[in-house]
């Protein structure tokens, strides 16, 4: 009888604990409040990736919707290279958001050494440029120690977004680029450009766009910690 209490007992406090690691593997936090233009709960992968540069190193993705159409493209890209990617991703989003992100992914011990932003076009169209900076410059300190692979903009002029903003936004990128080793801009405006990316929408790639945007990201991240 005792043998069976025992064995009961464990089982009951096996399951909590179950149930918890496979929680820990999806923010349980995670809220979209019904916004269709979230990306689903970030996943922490208990599946390593396999192969080089990445030697199934974690890398954090942190975007906005031009991460999340790509998302599934980037996914893979990166697991070929042998990352393992966690994406956290909402359309919209500006730095201030990517801020409350990093300090999430930390809170749950999910911020690991190698750190993604693809964010700025949304901070150009509705953020004064003052604020915009001093984000810009909190997030390289946020991430100190770390690599940043930061993917600066390309749009099509409309929507807010004007080539004039977009200009100003990429130098941003790149001179928080030079004053931090750690991080290491993509410039993925010049090379978007020079493929003739085309647009679905004012702010949104088509599929050929989307593919070549995850390509660049991916290629950022083997350079930068390859």
């Amino acid at each position: 009888m005792l043998r069976v209490f025992c064995l009961v007992l464990a089982l009951v406090l096996t399951i909590p604990a179950a149930q918890a690691a496979q929680a820990a593997e999806r923010d349980p936090g995670w809220s979209t409040g019904g916004d269709r233009r979230a990306c689903s709960a970030p996943v922490w992968p208990s599946r390593i990736a396999r192969g080089e540069p990445g030697l199934g190193r974690r890398v954090l993705v942190i975007g906005d919707s031009l991460a999340r159409e790509s998302k599934d493209d980037i996914v893979r890209g990166l697991r070929r290279s042998g990352w393992t990617p966690t994406i956290r991703c909402f359309g919209g989003k500006r730095l201030d958001w990517a801020l409350g992100q990093i300090e999430r992914a930390r809170v749950l011990g999910q911020l690991p050494g190698i750190v993604v932003i693809v964010m700025g076009t949304n901070d150009m169209r509705w953020i004064d440029r003052s604020t915009t900076r001093g984000r810009m410059n909190r997030v390289a300190r946020e991430l100190k120690g770390r690599t940043v692979v930061w993917v600066d903009t390309y749009g099509s002029g409309g929507d807010r977004f004007t080539r004039s903003k977009q200009r100003w936004i990429n130098r941003q990128i790149r001179r928080v680029d030079r004053a931090h080793p750690h991080v290491h801009r993509v410039a993925w405006g010049a090379l978007a450009e020079e493929a003739g990316v085309r647009f679905a929408s004012a702010l949104h790639y088509g599929r050929r766009g989307e593919r070549l945007f995850a390509r660049a990201l991916v290629n950022g991240v083997n350079r930068a910690s390859g």
